[in-house]
């Protein structure tokens, strides 16, 4: 059901001129040099002024190295977190004991709120919200350990004006932990075959980006999403943009946990409600979901994929 997107790197563009105003038909260019009207001699035509223009440069699909804050971005994007802009909810589970006392880090790093927005050296000071996403490899409860959310259905942006994802992101190894294949084979191999181990995770980061809907007034509950993966040995600690287009990501339908793909032309006139960035595994999954009605909860301590990125950037382009 998940679709995950593979990112690598890549750089384009296309520019895009956008009007940024207009003129009324009153509106006179005051260094004209045309002489005042006399008696009888008809009044002159009222030179209009131009229009203003700027060049936009439209943010290609894909990810790639940016410098932090450089660029322009789509001025009817729904923004979600920017220099300027903070609109990040979230939720943090983890209480460093149970299922969670396998965690790295003090259970207060997991924090998702407004005091992870600071100023940033590698961004050229602005605010960038820095946080630790953890998930849960082993159960399902409680599987995403924290996450973000934000809601904006006043917007009335709906899944019909969706026409991109965009996060600029950077990753911080010296504080992340990945588990490698090596490590779930040690961890789970007496458990999974290894074609399962393999489907599970490959050791890289993951981020499922959900656009959810309402679900109210007996409307089905509609959503748009994907898995996005990036490789650190690839693209290093510096930032990134990753934008998903529409046409990656999948259109679905959610009803007691259980998806219903739709396609991109069904129930295009909901409401997006808002946008979810959860912790993931490459597959979406976790060993309970290959074991079944044999997983025992207590055979094996939690081993947790936990990602420490920056973000200077969330936005969600759309069509007007």
């Amino acid at each position: 059901m998940h679709r995950r997107i593979v990112v690598g790197l890549v750089a384009l563009g296309l520019t895009v001129p956008i009007a940024l105003g207009a003129c009324s038909p009153t509106d006179v260019d005051p260094s004209s040099s045309q002489s005042p009207a006399g008696p009888g001699t008809p009044a002159p035509t009222p030179t209009a002024i131009p229009t203003p223009t700027t060049s936009f440069s439209a943010l290609p699909a894909g990810t790639y190295a940016i410098e932090c804050g450089a660029d322009q971005h789509n001025p009817d994007a729904v923004v979600v977190l920017s220099q300027d802009e903070y609109r990040v909810g979230g939720w943090n589970h983890v209480n460093g004991v149970g299922s969670f006392a396998t965690v790295a880090l003090e259970p207060s790093e997991y924090a998702v709120s407004g005091n992870q927005y600071l100023p940033d050296a590698t961004c050229g000071g602005a605010n960038t919200l820095g946080l630790v996403l953890a998930k849960k490899t082993y159960d399902w409860d409680r599987q995403h350990a924290n996450g973000m959310e934000s809601q904006f259905s006043g917007e009335e942006m709906r899944f019909g004006d969706v026409e991109s994802i965009v996060l600029e992101i950077r990753l911080d190894p010296t504080r992340s932990v990945l588990p490698q294949p090596a490590d779930y084979e040690e961890r789970y191999g007496d458990l999974l075959t290894a074609e399962q181990l393999a489907e599970l995770d490959g050791g890289n980061v993951n981020l499922e980006l959900t656009l959810f809907g309402n679900g109210s007034g007996g409307d089905p509950q509609m959503n748009a999403g994907t898995i996005i993966e990036v490789d650190p040995e690839q693209v290093g600690d510096g930032w990134l943009r990753v934008k998903v287009p529409r046409d990656e990501l999948t259109f679905y339908t959610e009803r007691n946990y259980e998806r219903t793909e739709v396609g991109p032309e069904a129930n295009q006139d909901l409401v997006v409600a808002g946008l979810r960035i959860n912790p993931e595994t490459a597959s979406g999954n976790e060993v309970r979901v290959y074991v079944g009605d044999d997983f025992d909860i207590k055979a094996k301590p939690e081993l947790f994929k936990e990602m420490a990125i920056a973000f200077s950037v969330i936005e969600i382009e759309r069509s007007k």
